[in-house]
Protein backbone atom coordinates (compact mmCIF):
# COMPACT_ATOMS: atom_id res chain seq x y z
CA UNK A 1 0.00 0.00 0.00
CA UNK A 2 2.92 2.27 0.77
CA UNK A 3 4.77 1.71 -1.90
CA UNK A 4 1.79 2.20 -4.38
CA UNK A 5 1.23 5.71 -2.46
CA UNK A 6 4.62 6.64 -3.00
CA UNK A 7 4.65 5.76 -6.82
CA UNK A 8 1.52 7.52 -7.37
CA UNK A 9 2.67 10.72 -5.51
CA UNK A 10 6.20 10.49 -7.62
CA UNK A 11 4.20 9.79 -10.56
CA UNK A 12 2.45 12.81 -9.73
CA UNK A 13 5.30 15.21 -9.11
CA UNK A 14 6.75 13.87 -12.41
CA UNK A 15 3.44 14.96 -14.07
CA UNK A 16 3.48 18.26 -12.58
CA UNK A 17 7.41 19.11 -13.72
CA UNK A 18 6.42 18.25 -16.96
CA UNK A 19 3.19 20.21 -16.80
CA UNK A 20 5.22 23.04 -15.72
CA UNK A 21 7.83 23.05 -18.08
CA UNK A 22 5.09 23.37 -20.86
CA UNK A 23 3.40 26.09 -19.41
CA UNK A 24 6.88 27.88 -19.21
CA UNK A 25 7.96 26.80 -22.88
CA UNK A 26 4.53 28.08 -24.16
CA UNK A 27 4.94 31.07 -22.45
CA UNK A 28 8.35 31.87 -24.35
CA UNK A 29 6.85 30.90 -27.61
CA UNK A 30 4.45 33.99 -27.00
CA UNK A 31 7.59 36.04 -26.40
CA UNK A 32 9.50 34.78 -29.55
CA UNK A 33 6.25 35.38 -31.43
CA UNK A 34 5.84 38.83 -29.72
CA UNK A 35 9.04 39.98 -31.80
CA UNK A 36 8.92 38.29 -34.91
CA UNK A 37 5.22 39.73 -35.76
CA UNK A 38 6.99 43.05 -35.24
CA UNK A 39 8.52 45.25 -38.12
CA UNK A 40 10.70 46.82 -35.88
CA UNK A 41 11.88 48.36 -32.27
CA UNK A 42 14.68 50.70 -31.02
CA UNK A 43 16.38 49.77 -28.20
CA UNK A 44 19.13 50.62 -25.16
CA UNK A 45 20.44 47.41 -23.36
CA UNK A 46 22.57 48.05 -20.31
CA UNK A 47 24.81 44.97 -19.56
CA UNK A 48 27.08 44.29 -16.90
CA UNK A 49 29.27 41.15 -17.50
CA UNK A 50 31.63 39.55 -14.96
CA UNK A 51 33.81 36.34 -15.11
CA UNK A 52 35.69 34.40 -12.47
CA UNK A 53 38.24 32.26 -12.91
CA UNK A 54 39.49 30.78 -9.04
CA UNK A 55 40.63 34.26 -7.41
CA UNK A 56 40.80 36.01 -10.56
CA UNK A 57 38.15 38.52 -11.68
CA UNK A 58 37.26 40.78 -14.17
CA UNK A 59 34.07 42.84 -14.55
CA UNK A 60 32.97 45.32 -18.18
CA UNK A 61 29.95 47.18 -18.47
CA UNK A 62 28.51 47.80 -22.10
CA UNK A 63 25.99 49.97 -23.59
CA UNK A 64 24.20 49.35 -26.75
CA UNK A 65 22.03 51.34 -28.98
CA UNK A 66 20.14 49.41 -31.44
CA UNK A 67 17.56 49.69 -33.66
CA UNK A 68 16.03 46.99 -36.23
CA UNK A 69 13.10 47.87 -39.01
CA UNK A 70 12.39 43.98 -40.78
CA UNK A 71 13.50 42.66 -43.38
CA UNK A 72 17.33 44.32 -43.08
CA UNK A 73 17.67 47.20 -41.98
CA UNK A 74 19.71 47.69 -38.18
CA UNK A 75 21.96 50.38 -36.63
CA UNK A 76 24.01 49.24 -33.36
CA UNK A 77 26.41 51.02 -31.56
CA UNK A 78 28.55 49.45 -28.82
CA UNK A 79 30.02 51.00 -25.91
CA UNK A 80 32.24 50.52 -22.76
CA UNK A 81 33.77 52.59 -20.30
CA UNK A 82 32.38 55.56 -21.81
CA UNK A 83 33.58 54.74 -25.59
CA UNK A 84 31.77 53.51 -28.28
CA UNK A 85 33.98 50.23 -29.25
CA UNK A 86 32.05 49.06 -32.11
CA UNK A 87 29.26 50.01 -34.65
CA UNK A 88 27.32 47.97 -37.41
CA UNK A 89 24.91 49.56 -39.92
CA UNK A 90 22.56 47.73 -42.54
CA UNK A 91 20.51 50.06 -44.85
CA UNK A 92 18.89 47.43 -46.51
CA UNK A 93 21.38 48.09 -49.61
CA UNK A 94 24.89 48.14 -47.67
CA UNK A 95 26.28 47.21 -44.77
CA UNK A 96 29.00 48.46 -42.81
CA UNK A 97 31.64 47.31 -39.44
CA UNK A 98 32.95 50.10 -38.35
CA UNK A 99 35.44 50.04 -35.27
CA UNK A 100 36.14 53.58 -34.76
CA UNK A 101 39.29 52.91 -32.13
CA UNK A 102 41.19 51.72 -35.04
CA UNK A 103 39.33 54.29 -37.50
CA UNK A 104 38.65 51.30 -39.80
CA UNK A 105 35.10 50.43 -41.28
CA UNK A 106 34.04 47.23 -43.91
CA UNK A 107 31.51 47.23 -46.39
CA UNK A 108 29.77 43.77 -46.41
CA UNK A 109 26.71 42.21 -47.78
CA UNK A 110 23.23 43.33 -46.49
CA UNK A 111 22.35 40.14 -44.17
CA UNK A 112 19.15 38.62 -45.52
CA UNK A 113 17.59 39.27 -41.59
CA UNK A 114 18.13 39.82 -38.56
CA UNK A 115 18.43 36.08 -37.20
CA UNK A 116 21.06 34.63 -35.95
CA UNK A 117 23.15 35.37 -38.51
CA UNK A 118 23.97 38.63 -38.09
CA UNK A 119 23.56 37.75 -33.93
CA UNK A 120 27.78 37.56 -33.42
CA UNK A 121 27.70 40.66 -35.35
CA UNK A 122 26.01 42.57 -32.31
CA UNK A 123 26.92 41.77 -29.43
CA UNK A 124 24.30 41.76 -26.48
CA UNK A 125 21.76 42.54 -28.50
CA UNK A 126 22.99 39.58 -30.58
CA UNK A 127 21.72 37.13 -27.30
CA UNK A 128 18.46 38.70 -28.18
CA UNK A 129 18.28 37.59 -31.57
CA UNK A 130 19.38 34.02 -30.93
CA UNK A 131 16.60 33.78 -28.35
CA UNK A 132 14.29 34.62 -31.09
CA UNK A 133 15.76 32.04 -33.49
CA UNK A 134 15.89 29.35 -31.26
CA UNK A 135 13.04 26.19 -32.24
CA UNK A 136 12.47 25.35 -28.44
CA UNK A 137 11.00 21.92 -28.79
CA UNK A 138 14.22 21.02 -30.15
CA UNK A 139 17.05 22.28 -27.22
CA UNK A 140 17.34 18.67 -26.00
CA UNK A 141 16.38 16.91 -22.88
CA UNK A 142 18.98 18.79 -20.93
CA UNK A 143 17.27 22.08 -20.97
CA UNK A 144 14.71 22.71 -18.80
CA UNK A 145 12.26 25.30 -18.41
CA UNK A 146 10.65 26.82 -15.19
CA UNK A 147 8.21 29.76 -14.36
CA UNK A 148 9.77 31.50 -11.21
CA UNK A 149 6.71 33.73 -10.67
CA UNK A 150 6.68 37.13 -10.48
CA UNK A 151 9.45 40.33 -10.09
CA UNK A 152 9.21 44.24 -10.68
CA UNK A 153 11.48 45.33 -13.31
CA UNK A 154 11.65 49.06 -14.48
CA UNK A 155 8.26 49.31 -12.23
CA UNK A 156 6.66 47.27 -14.38
CA UNK A 157 5.25 43.30 -13.38
CA UNK A 158 7.51 40.57 -15.20
CA UNK A 159 7.02 37.15 -15.14
CA UNK A 160 10.30 35.11 -15.11
CA UNK A 161 11.29 32.11 -16.86
CA UNK A 162 14.42 29.97 -15.73
CA UNK A 163 16.18 27.30 -18.76
CA UNK A 164 18.60 25.32 -17.13
CA UNK A 165 20.90 23.64 -20.02
CA UNK A 166 23.57 21.29 -19.13
CA UNK A 167 26.37 19.65 -21.59
CA UNK A 168 29.16 17.94 -20.47
CA UNK A 169 31.63 20.25 -17.92
CA UNK A 170 29.73 22.92 -18.43
CA UNK A 171 25.89 24.32 -17.44
CA UNK A 172 24.10 27.58 -17.66
CA UNK A 173 20.94 29.40 -16.30
CA UNK A 174 19.14 31.98 -18.02
CA UNK A 175 16.91 34.00 -15.96
CA UNK A 176 14.22 35.73 -18.62
CA UNK A 177 12.11 38.57 -17.30
CA UNK A 178 9.24 39.14 -19.87
CA UNK A 179 6.35 42.21 -19.47
CA UNK A 180 3.05 40.46 -18.04
CA UNK A 181 1.04 42.69 -19.93
CA UNK A 182 2.78 43.30 -23.36
CA UNK A 183 5.22 40.26 -23.16
CA UNK A 184 8.57 42.08 -23.45
CA UNK A 185 11.87 41.53 -22.54
CA UNK A 186 13.30 43.92 -20.08
CA UNK A 187 15.82 41.82 -18.27
CA UNK A 188 18.32 38.99 -18.89
CA UNK A 189 19.94 37.25 -16.21
CA UNK A 190 22.71 34.74 -17.22
CA UNK A 191 25.39 32.60 -15.69
CA UNK A 192 27.58 29.89 -16.80
CA UNK A 193 29.43 27.31 -15.14
CA UNK A 194 32.62 25.44 -16.24
CA UNK A 195 34.55 22.85 -14.34
CA UNK A 196 38.13 22.41 -15.60
CA UNK A 197 41.35 21.86 -14.50
CA UNK A 198 44.61 23.82 -13.86
CA UNK A 199 47.77 22.39 -14.26
CA UNK A 200 48.95 19.02 -15.24
CA UNK A 201 49.77 15.18 -14.18
CA UNK A 202 49.90 14.58 -10.28
CA UNK A 203 49.31 18.58 -10.42
CA UNK A 204 46.21 18.98 -11.53
CA UNK A 205 43.49 20.99 -9.38
CA UNK A 206 40.26 21.09 -10.05
CA UNK A 207 39.01 24.88 -11.11
CA UNK A 208 35.65 26.92 -11.84
CA UNK A 209 34.80 29.41 -14.47
CA UNK A 210 32.00 31.14 -13.60
CA UNK A 211 30.57 33.83 -16.43
CA UNK A 212 27.76 36.16 -15.02
CA UNK A 213 26.21 38.40 -17.10
CA UNK A 214 22.68 40.99 -16.28
CA UNK A 215 20.99 42.96 -19.24
CA UNK A 216 18.52 45.39 -19.03
CA UNK A 217 16.38 46.72 -21.90
CA UNK A 218 14.88 49.96 -22.20
CA UNK A 219 12.53 50.74 -24.82
CA UNK A 220 12.73 53.96 -27.30
CA UNK A 221 9.61 52.28 -29.38
CA UNK A 222 8.04 49.04 -30.39
CA UNK A 223 6.58 48.43 -33.75
CA UNK A 224 6.70 51.84 -35.11
CA UNK A 225 8.35 53.29 -38.06
CA UNK A 226 11.91 54.36 -37.44
CA UNK A 227 13.34 56.89 -39.54
CA UNK A 228 15.61 55.57 -42.74
CA UNK A 229 18.74 57.55 -41.60
CA UNK A 230 19.03 56.15 -38.35
CA UNK A 231 20.48 52.99 -40.82
CA UNK A 232 22.91 54.81 -42.58
CA UNK A 233 26.34 55.45 -42.19
CA UNK A 234 28.56 57.77 -43.44
CA UNK A 235 32.70 57.08 -42.71
CA UNK A 236 34.37 59.65 -41.20
CA UNK A 237 36.93 61.24 -43.22
CA UNK A 238 39.83 60.00 -41.57
CA UNK A 239 38.29 56.07 -41.63
CA UNK A 240 39.43 53.64 -43.67
CA UNK A 241 37.98 51.04 -45.54
CA UNK A 242 40.01 47.68 -45.09
CA UNK A 243 39.00 44.34 -45.83
CA UNK A 244 37.07 41.54 -44.25
CA UNK A 245 39.53 39.19 -42.04
CA UNK A 246 39.93 35.96 -42.57
CA UNK A 247 38.23 33.43 -40.70
CA UNK A 248 39.68 33.48 -36.88
CA UNK A 249 40.87 36.92 -37.34
CA UNK A 250 38.44 39.66 -35.99
CA UNK A 251 38.94 43.67 -36.54
CA UNK A 252 41.39 45.30 -34.71
CA UNK A 253 40.10 44.66 -31.58
CA UNK A 254 38.96 47.80 -28.99
CA UNK A 255 41.57 48.77 -25.85
CA UNK A 256 40.88 46.08 -23.15
CA UNK A 257 38.53 47.20 -20.69
CA UNK A 258 39.87 47.13 -16.86
CA UNK A 259 39.68 44.23 -15.00
CA UNK A 260 39.49 43.99 -10.86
Amino acid sequence: MIRTLWIAVVALAATAIGVAQQDAKAFLKQVQQKYRNAKSWDMKVDMTVEMRLGTNSMKQQITSAFAIQRPNRIAAKLSSGGAVTQEFYSDGKTAYLYNPNAKEYIKMPVPADVGSSTAQLLGVVGMLLNFLDQDLDKMGPDTQFQMRGTQTVSGRQAQVVEIRQKRNNSSTVTRIFVGAQDRLVYRVEYTETQRMQSGQGNNAQPMERTTTATATLQYVSFDKPIPASRFQFKPPKDAKEVQPPQQGQPMTPPPPSRGR
